[in-house]
């Protein structure tokens, strides 16, 4: 699957509210709803053919494009392993306005559910070396970067994660707090995404790469 630059274009608005589009742009409400409606159903076939050829991981989970009373800022399904589905460790998938993502997440909303811990989860932090050298990561292609998007430049290369010990201690308190907390994973910009003919296999080949560490947050 390609994505266009519609797919990006879909979450730059003015209004994501129903209150705020009926109030302001009456004329346009169902027209947004259809569009939204029509991309999302792509976005899940796109998300299931993603897992696809994975090993060990069951069919993604897929977020909803509406919450009732507003249309989402963005697209986003997961995916976990097959014998860890009561886990709030996972792998997800972020379609937004600027950029399309795969990254190990903690899924911080089902915590209280989950059957590992938030300690668990960040122990994939202490394998990076070894990720990287046993299975050749380019670390050119991942960033590391916190839970809080509305953080300006929130995100590192991940060699210089690895390599500045400045850059690694400014992350090290979100360790310690289960309501802020580092993801890792690849960020696509935009003008990228869209030239990339077939999205799925760059999706499954992360996945695959992620699961290495994705594998450390289990309880050992």
């Amino acid at each position: 699957m390609q994505f266009s630059d519609a797919d990006f274009a879909l979450f730059d608005r003015d209004y994501f509210q129903f209150r705020q589009m009926k109030e302001f742009t009456p004329t346009l409400v169902e027209g947004v709803k259809s569009e939204y409606k029509a991309r999302w159903d792509v976005w899940k076939g796109f998300a299931l053919l993603c897992q696809r050829e994975t090993v060990g991981f069951g069919k993604p989970k897929v977020e909803s494009w509406t919450n009732g009373w507003q249309v989402r800022s963005h697209f986003w399904a997961y995916y976990k392993g097959l014998s860890r589905q009561d886990s709030a460790s996972m792998i997800a998938i972020l379609l937004k306005k600027d950029s399309f993502r795969i990254y190990l997440e903690w899924h911080a909303y089902r915590s209280s559910d989950s059957v590992t811990s938030y300690e668990e989860h960040i122990r994939w932090v202490e394998f990076l070396p070894e990720w990287v050298r046993e299975l050749g990561i380019d670390v050119a292609d991942y960033r590391v970067w916190t839970s809080y998007e509305d953080e300006p430049d929130n995100f590192v290369g991940l060699q210089d994660y690895l390599e500045n010990l400045e850059v690694q201690e400014g992350f090290r308190e979100l360790l310690e707090n289960s309501k802020k907390w580092l993801r890792i994973g690849r960020i696509i910009p935009k003008e990228e995404a869209v030239q990339c003919v077939a999205m799925e296999e760059i999706v499954r080949k992360t996945m695959m790469e992620l699961s290495y560490l994705y594998s450390k947050t289990e309880e050992l």
